[in-house]
């Protein structure tokens, strides 16, 4: 009867680490995500003047306009200058509502001899504070926590991996 006091201590235990880890990881994932929507403001100013419902800079008079008048505006960064053409880093609205507005990130010109060029979507939420990565290279839906070993392969912090990759990559911008 002892034994298996002590074996039921130790699963529950050993639950409770698992869920403080998770739970870890996940805090550790949302502080990359608000210091990654700092960093988008700072690089796209027209999302801050967004959020603040700044119409007159977005040239809008309206709200409904607001929304639209984003969608499709693009800024461009030039990360290095090679000698055919200039490695840049390209955000463009896809997506733009009260609350939320979806980016696309991409890496031009396509460099297929040395690495898959990355690309990103982001979700940015104006409510929150907050942006993350919904889709890396077509993955989609990304976990904030992976079994191992896992169907896909991927790591068991794979989303918080890939928010890490976009704060790095914004700050080199």
């Amino acid at each position: 009867m002892v034994r298996a006091d002590a074996t039921t201590s130790a699963a529950v235990v050993s639950t409770s680490c698992d869920a403080i880890e998770n739970r870890l990881l996940s805090l550790l994932a949302y502080s990359e995500c608000d210091a990654n929507y700092i960093r988008l403001l700072r690089l796209m100013p027209v999302l801050a003047a967004h959020r603040q419902r700044d119409f007159a800079s977005l040239g809008v008079d309206r709200a409904a306009q607001a929304e639209k008048a984003l969608e499709g505006m693009r800024t461009v960064f030039t990360l290095a200058d090679l000698a055919t053409e200039p490695v840049t880093v390209e955000i463009t609205v896809l997506e733009a509502f009260k609350y939320t507005t979806t980016l696309e990130i991409v890496q031009r010109p396509v460099l297929r001899e040395w690495m898959t060029n990355p690309s990103m979507l982001i979700r940015v939420y104006h409510d929150a504070s907050t942006a993350e990565v919904v889709s890396y290279q077509g993955h989609k839906n990304l976990q904030v926590r992976y079994p191992q070993p896992n169907a896909k392969m991927y790591q068991s912090d794979e989303k918080g991996q890939v928010n890490q990759f976009l704060g790095e990559w914004l700050s080199h911008c």
